[in-house]
């Protein structure tokens, strides 16, 4: 009778595992803020290549162009229009006439610019060195009024009907752009009267008298609105700008135009990033100093939490402005807050007696749990402020806000919690090193 036959029982090494996990994670995290602050060429020419996008000091700092710098933080772009009137203009007119500038320059996400009135009667629009790509004069000058003509040139509809614009795509070939356009309720009534009677004949859009395009009627156009292609993508872009600015009291004549310092002054990048770095410097020895070794770990997180946030900032185009930094380190705080409130509920529990890992898990069911719902609610908070303003300076800060929040919300309910397992696994369970000051078991 043959021998049962016995496997030998495995055993893991949970040490070794929490280790090399622990090992791994660390050098993800050295990969990742490595990349930020100095990029990678993604093939061998250079061709393709990943931005830097985390801020360092220096004035040959490639991250700003990821995080584009705003007026306020970077070098400007200023530029002098005379109007194109033969008497000053009024104070409304001079009023009105900043306020499309401003609209114009918002529109194309140029954040902190300024236009302001000079003594002599002129404007002086400030903007990010970034802006001077060779279309902003033609968008800045142009008094922008917009109307529509029969065949006969005669005028039946102008920019005044106009509700909202934007613009598209054509074509999937990417060269082909339409202008869409909605009109207010008696723009849709006329235009839809006017296209009706014009069906197998043509209209004629304008722009300040010049004929932009005469697209063929080929059927009544009644639903309040009309998409016209024939466009290239920056006169499409410029348009539509127009169209929801509305037009200027008079076009203006492009002056001098010359790059300048941020409007917060000379060296204010440097100065702002050096006092960040302070910041989470404090912060971190803060953390490490109450809560040694769990300390160390959340500065960790908070580090990653930064760097992910900055590198979706970066993604999302908003610029390396005062709103994108309040959006961040917003989210930053409220991570340490978090934080904080878990490991005070940890080093309360450690001192009444429990163990560190027992601390951990009742922090996250209490306290933790706390810091989830408040994240939540911020994060709630501003999906609120994107939806009502998804194309502002408000709107921006909401995405920010929100991606950083989200980012910090995973890291510190999910990545904190795995990683201090683990190092509870690697580094034993003593209160000693996860809270500073534990006095004695209290008495039963």
């Amino acid at each position: 009778m043959a021998k049962p036959v016995t496997g030998k029982k495995v055993t893991v090494n949970r040490k070794a595992v929490s280790a090399v996990t622990l090992i791994v994670l660390i050098a993800l995290t050295v990969a990742f803020v490595w990349l930020g602050m100095t990029g990678m060429n993604l093939d061998g020419q250079g061709l393709y290549k990943l931005l830097p996008w985390l801020p360092t000091m220096g004035t040959e700092a490639g991250w700003q162009d990821a995080l584009v710098p705003g007026a306020e933080l970077g070098e400007t772009y200023v530029m002098h229009f005379t109007p194109e009137a033969e008497n000053p203009l009024t104070g409304e007119e001079q009023a009105e006439t900043i306020r499309v500038m401003s609209e114009r320059i918002g529109d194309l996400g140029w954040q902190g610019s300024r236009v302001e009135l000079l003594d002599d009667g002129t404007f002086r629009a400030t903007m990010p060195m970034a802006a001077n790509d060779g279309h902003i004069d033609h968008l800045l000058d142009a008094k922008g009024e917009f109307t529509f003509t029969d065949p006969e040139g005669n005028e039946f509809l102008t920019g005044a009907n106009i509700e909202a614009a934007s613009f598209g795509m054509s074509d999937p070939s990417g060269t082909d752009f339409s202008l869409s356009i909605a009109f207010d309720a008696e723009g849709s009534r006329i235009f839809g009267e006017k296209t009706t009677q014009l069906v197998g004949q043509s209209i004629t859009l304008k722009l300040d008298g010049e004929t932009l395009v005469s697209p063929g009627v080929n059927m009544p156009l009644t639903e309040g609105g009309v998409s016209i292609p024939g466009f290239a993508l920056e006169p499409a872009r410029e348009y539509a700008i127009m169209m929801r600015s509305g037009p200027m009291p008079y076009a203006l004549e492009v002056g001098l135009a010359a790059a300048g310092a941020p409007t917060l002054g000379e060296g204010v990048t440097d100065r702002l990033v050096l006092a960040l770095l302070i910041v989470f410097v404090l912060v971190a020895l803060f953390l490490i100093i109450r809560q040694r070794l769990g300390g160390l770990i959340a500065a960790w997180m908070l580090l990653l939490q930064l760097a992910l946030s900055y590198f979706f900032a970066a993604l999302m185009g908003t610029g390396f402005t005062l709103v994108t930094l309040a959006g961040i380190w917003l989210a930053f705080l409220a991570m340490v807050l978090g934080v904080v409130m878990l490991f005070e509920n940890v080093q309360e529990d450690v001192r009444r007696g429990r163990s560190v890992r027992q601390a951990v898990k009742e922090s996250y069911g209490g306290r933790g749990h706390g810091a989830l719902d408040v994240m939540a609610a911020l994060i709630a908070m501003s999906v609120m402020i994107i939806i009502v303003d998804a194309q502002g300076i408000i709107g921006s800060f909401g995405k920010v806000l929100g991606v950083s929040l989200l980012t910090g919300l995973v890291l510190s309910q999910v990545a904190l919690r795995l990683i201090l397992n683990e190092s509870l696994t690697l580094f034993g369970d003593r209160s000693a090193l996860y809270a500073s000051g534990v006095m004695k078991k209290e008495e039963a």
